[in-house]
């Protein structure tokens, strides 16, 4: 009898059991069905569908969605597919398991099969190490398929389970389909990505082709949207607001909620449904006691998948656990990776009581201890605080952060040593000072600066000198004219508490003081940068080698330094192999001078070794660096659009490091592109505006009256350029760029006196291009330009002309035709001006405003259209367009004899009446004319 009872108690149980999982399911089909629309993601719907007709079309994209689990990756996906399908595209998917017996490229094969071409993965040859021909063969027949079936959609779900094969196979596909009808698209869980999908995205990144959307939560009226249409009525907006508090807009976990209000259940205080957490209650409670404890401990601990780990824990036999792991399967609590739902495994772990979850994480700590993962351990320790030891958990936490250290993950690294110092441990100003220094790695510099000052105040409670001098350090590397102020107090109270003598920490110091300087005009910095570098090499100390290097490149960063800054930076290159900041600031060094020397040549191989080193490194700052040179040659060479898109994500760094001194010439740069091209309708960034009045005067300002003025705000242009200082008070970095926007500017507003003194200070480096010497922001083009625009102001005609027609020839030689074109307009006025050269004129005008036109530079081309309204080209007879056009190839008057079967008298005869007709003085004259009547045709 007592064993019957006891299988109509386990009958009763299988039924109740049963009848959960059915409303589980009917909830679920219920949700499915009253969801007939897609909530939100316009944006994305609409890139993806601009991306699918470009693909459609011949243009091949690969397209990244990716996103914590259950936030609508795969449902967008679908919704692409759809349109796809809408555009004719065949569509083709495949989904990698995560499943340790996944054959290789799964989810490639899937593809494969649907375009009837699965024989092609093996068409590469089947050993091992020949995946290069196999991703070939692969991308050739997606290639064909998208060729034949008038565009291929191809879907990648969940790639983060992926084997590395696949990812590779996947960089390969976004290298060769982008002249292919061929659409990618590919989804991923972004929270903690395997080494191999972090490697993959990473190189996708740098491919042209590749779009990235990082899928987030609904917004708090998109989530009422979803809960009106599962729940069935319209859910109160307090309830809304609840639900996207707590679920961060998590389309299924509010679909899990919804459920709940659609059967009507009671809410809590915080309008969330009080059923959530006792539904989950219920189902834990109806475990077995061994299962409801590894549930528990799973939720706390995290490790639902490792039964090891959870007999540890819990005191369990292995085999009681995986019994007990099996039962809460069964349930649908854990699946094969973990807790089925985040909601579960937060109502489980908030079941535990608060002693038993510390010594829970203690537990695993001890587990983990012999050989275990450095991160693991310190996050099972700190999180067994207070009840666990702070001392170990804090040295595991400063270990887990030198590993990041060395695998350059700089955000991971600060934040472990930031939890270390919380720990409150003695060592705290060591571990304060590696997480500023991680921070400034990260490019998180208000981070940095925070982490460092409070360093700083413990290292002088504490009287350490060496701890303050390390604490300013920290900011090595970086110039911001709201920080250096504090610096340079600071670098001073730091000197003061060294002991006297030499010292590489001195040393360092001394030169911070240099670099610190750079927003002034010293005059004494030449003298205290040799001090600094003299005593760097006499104390032997490396980084105080490369940061007094660093101070003498700021000493003679002004134009007739290019030379030395180069050795410097030669220098500096010889000690990179064991110093990535010193290759670094010697690649920029090397940018810097070659720009000031139009070397553009030069100037793009320093970029591009300086993009490897980025990638290398891994570095934020390098990065942003890298990212403003590219800018820089992008607008050199008369890539407008480029440099903008460029400019623009270097600005996103910058806002998200906190960083004004590298903000404000980001802003300054992309309003200078603006007013080139003509776009107006965007007014300077609110950043410039915040801070124009803490900048230094000769910095923003002269930038925005040089914007007004293009922009045709005269009167504003004005009263900017009435504060402006001289030239003399700027600092010799920027003075060259600074001279020649004010020489725009005092030409305009027809300020003689000061057009003088800047043709003055600018005419010794009349063989330089404009850019500044340390932190190139914008190669504005050879000097000859801004010196030829204020002689012929001047009224100095034959110095005008001579320097334009020099700034035209230093132009085309560096590949820079937007300074080209607007030195034959420059050329043109002042030949006007001057009088006579009608002829010239015109026809340097016509060239001109066509290739003003070309490279979108609007405002150049309108004011080169009606300087001169026609060129008298009819002027000439059909003789002498041909004598014109030997001359300008260089033939001599017997060449040209020659050629043409008559007397050298007659051709002396015919030039001589060309240059009369066109108003010009010699050959050399005739051959620029030509040669511009020829482009102005083109």
């Amino acid at each position: 009898m007592r064993e019957a009872g006891r299988r109509g108690e386990r009958r009763a149980a299988g039924r109740e059991r049963h009848a959960l999982h059915e409303r589980v399911r009917v909830a679920s089909r219920t949700y499915d069905e009253r969801v007939t629309g897609f909530v939100g993601r316009e944006r994305e719907r609409a890139l993806l569908t601009e991306r699918l007709r470009g693909a459609r079309d011949g243009a091949g994209r690969v397209v990244l969605i990716g996103g914590e689990p259950g936030v609508g990756k795969t449902r967008l996906a679908q919704e692409a597919a759809g349109v796809a399908t809408g555009l004719g595209m065949f569509c083709a998917a495949g989904r990698a398991a995560d499943d340790d017996g996944s054959p290789p490229l799964h989810a490639v094969r899937q593809v494969l099969q649907a375009i009837g071409a699965a024989g092609e993965i093996d068409a590469g040859g089947r050993a091992p190490d020949e995946p290069f021909r196999r991703n070939a063969a692969v991308v050739e027949a997606i290639a064909a398929a998208g060729a034949a079936r008038g565009g291929l959609f191809v879907l990648l779900d969940d790639v983060q389970w992926a084997d590395p094969g696949s990812l590779r196979l996947l960089v390969h596909l976004a290298r060769n389909i982008a002249r292919e009808p061929v659409a990618v698209v590919a989804t991923y869980r972004d929270s903690e990505p395997a080494p191999a999908l972090r490697d993959a995205l990473a190189a996708l990144a740098r491919e042209p082709i590749v779009d990235r959307i990082a899928l987030e939560g609904l917004s708090e009226d998109e989530v009422g949207v979803q809960l009106n249409a599962v729940a069935g009525f319209a859910v109160p907006a307090c309830v809304a607001a609840a639900v996207h508090r707590r679920t961060r807009g998590n389309p299924f976990f509010v679909g899990e909620l919804g459920a709940q209000l659609a059967r009507r259940e009671v809410t809590d205080a915080d309008g969330l449904p009080a059923g959530v957490r006792d539904a989950v209650r219920a189902r834990l409670n109806r475990l077995g006691g061994d299962a409801r404890a590894v549930a528990h401990a799973a939720a706390v601990v995290g490790a639902a998948a490792e039964p090891a780990l959870l007999a540890a824990v819990t005191g369990l036999p292995l085999a009681g656990v995986l019994a007990a792991v099996d039962e809460a399967r069964a349930a649908r609590i854990l699946d094969g990776r973990g807790f089925t739902h985040d909601l579960i495994r937060e109502a489980a772990a908030a079941e535990v009581p608060t002693t038993q979850r510390l010594s829970l994480h203690a537990a695993a700590a001890e587990t983990l201890l012999p050989g275990g993962d450095a991160a693991r351990i310190a996050h099972h320790l700190l999180e067994s605080l207070p009840l666990g030891d702070a001392a170990s958990a804090a040295a595991w936490a400063r270990r887990a952060g030198d590993l990041a250290v060395e695998k350059h993950i700089w955000e991971e690294a600060a934040q472990w040593y930031g939890r270390a110092a919380d720990a409150g441990i003695p060592e705290r100003v060591d571990v304060l000072l590696a997480r500023a220094r991680a921070q400034m790695r990260a490019y998180d510099i208000d981070g940095a600066r925070t982490s460092l000052l409070a360093a700083a105040d413990l290292a002088r409670a504490e009287g350490n000198g060496e701890a303050l001098a390390e604490a300013v350090l920290v900011m090595e590397g970086v110039s911001d004219f709201l920080w250096d102020p504090i610096g340079h107090s600071l670098t001073n109270e730091a000197l003061a508490a060294l002991p006297d003598g030499d010292s590489g920490l001195r040393a360092r110091l001394l030169a911070g003081l240099v670099v610190m300087d750079v927003w002034r005009v010293p005059g004494d910095a030449g003298r205290r940068s040799l001090d600094a570098l003299g005593m760097a090499e006499r104390v032997g100390d490396r980084r105080a080698l490369v940061e007094a290097l660093r101070a003498r490149q700021f000493a003679c960063s002004g134009p007739d330094g290019a030379e030395e800054r180069l050795a410097l930076g030669d220098r500096l290159l010889a000690m990179g192999a064991a110093d990535d900041d010193a290759a670094m600031w010697g690649r920029l060094w090397r940018f810097d001078a070659f720009a000031q020397m139009g070397q553009m040549h030069a100037v793009a191989g320093e970029a591009a070794a300086l993009a490897a080193l980025a990638e290398q490194t891994r570095s934020p700052l390098c990065r942003w660096h890298t990212l403003r040179c590219r800018a820089a040659i992008a607008h050199a060479r008369g890539r407008y659009r480029e440099a903008i898109a460029l400019g623009e994500e270097a600005i996103e760094l910058n806002r998200r490091s906190g960083h004004v001194g590298s903000m404000l010439p980001s802003v300054g740069f992309l309003m200078g592109v603006q007013a080139t091209i003509g776009d107006f309708e965007r007014e300077p960034e609110q950043i410039v505006l915040q801070y124009l009045h803490e900048a230094p005067s000769w910095g923003m300002r002269g930038m925005l009256a040089n914007w007004l003025l293009s922009a045709g705000r005269e009167q504003e242009a004005r009263d900017w350029y009435t504060g402006l200082p001289d030239v003399e008070q700027v600092p010799a970095f920027v003075r060259l760029p600074a001279a020649s926007g004010l020489i725009g500017l005092a030409v305009a507003f027809g300020d003689t006196e000061r057009i003088e003194r800047l043709y003055d200070a600018m005419l010794p480096h009349a063989d330089r291009f404009v850019c500044g010497g340390a932190g190139v922001v914008v190669i504005e083009g050879p000097t000859r330009l801004p010196l030829g625009i204020g002689a012929s102001a001047l009224g100095r005609h034959a110095e005008a002309e001579a320097h334009l027609r020099a700034a035209i020839a230093e132009a085309e030689r560096a590949g820079m035709p937007g300074a080209a074109a607007t030195a034959r307009y420059r050329l043109a006025h002042a030949l006007l001006a001057a009088g006579g050269g009608e002829a010239e004129a015109a026809v340097l005008a016509r060239a001109a405003e066509s290739a003003a036109g070309a490279l979108g530079m609007r405002p150049l081309e309108a004011a080169a259209a009606s300087l001169v309204a026609e060129r008298p080209r009819s002027a000439l007879t059909r003789r002498e367009e041909e004598i014109a056009g030997l001359v300008a190839q260089g033939l001599t008057s017997r060449a040209i004899a020659a050629r043409l079967h008559l007397s050298e008298r007659t051709v002396e005869t015919h030039v001589q009446h060309i240059l009369t007709k066109l108003g010009l003085a010699n050959r050399t004259q005739l051959a620029t004319w030509f040669t511009g009547l020829r482009t102005a045709d083109a």
